[in-house]
């Protein structure tokens, strides 16, 4: 397909259309609140939001529906994926993909898990770990460990630069770290992350 208002339309009508999952792999998080989620109800809707690591859009966590999974994963995607159920589109430069054969789409859905399970979790998961940490330190941990610069952790979370690194201050100074790299190890070592 090369026209993007049938790529669109038909990226709608596969995720209106589906019955057990859909999942996105995109660098715009606003595509992954297009669907009216009123009518995916029991529908697991799973998002990875690949961003750059340096000068990355501000990402609102707002912007997210409350039933949505949403991870964030350092860098570019090669390509933007859509696999709603058993079929998968891939998003090219010019036009899209359309993959319906099951082995391949198959394929893709592995790769989206791959990276599912290297992204950080944007919502709060309501676990506590070891050490009592609250969401936004949790979250600004996972950031940090996938490689996120203060500035792009405060632009993701919606926090100010100065807020991010007061929080660094306090993490390092409870986990006896005197740099990003001993509180990254501290910070596996007590749990937290």
């Amino acid at each position: 397909m090369h026209d993007d208002g049938e790529i669109a339309a038909l990226e709608r009508d596969l995720v209106l259309g589906a019955r057990r999952e859909y999942r996105r792999l995109t660098g715009d998080v606003a595509a992954s609140a297009q669907a009216d989620r009123g009518a995916l109800i029991g529908v697991r809707r799973r998002t990875i939001c690949a961003l750059p690591t340096e000068g990355a859009d501000a990402l609102a966590a707002q912007d997210i529906a409350h039933d949505d999974e949403v991870r964030v994963l350092a860098g570019r995607p090669p390509a933007e994926l859509l696999i709603v159920d058993d079929v998968a589109v891939v998003r090219l430069a010019t036009g899209a993909l359309v993959v319906r054969t099951p082995v391949l789409s198959s394929l893709l859905a592995d790769y989206f898990e791959h990276l599912w399970d290297r992204a950080v979790p944007l919502a709060d998961d309501g676990v506590r770990p070891a050490g009592g940490l609250t969401a936004v330190q949790r979250r600004i941990l996972r950031l940090a460990a996938e490689g996120f610069k203060d500035d792009s952790i405060a632009r993701v979370l919606g926090l100010s630069s100065r807020s991010v690194r007061r929080h660094m201050e306090k993490l390092a100074a409870r986990a006896g770290a005197s740099n990003r790299l001993t509180l990254g190890a501290a910070a596996a070592r007590l749990g937290w992350i």
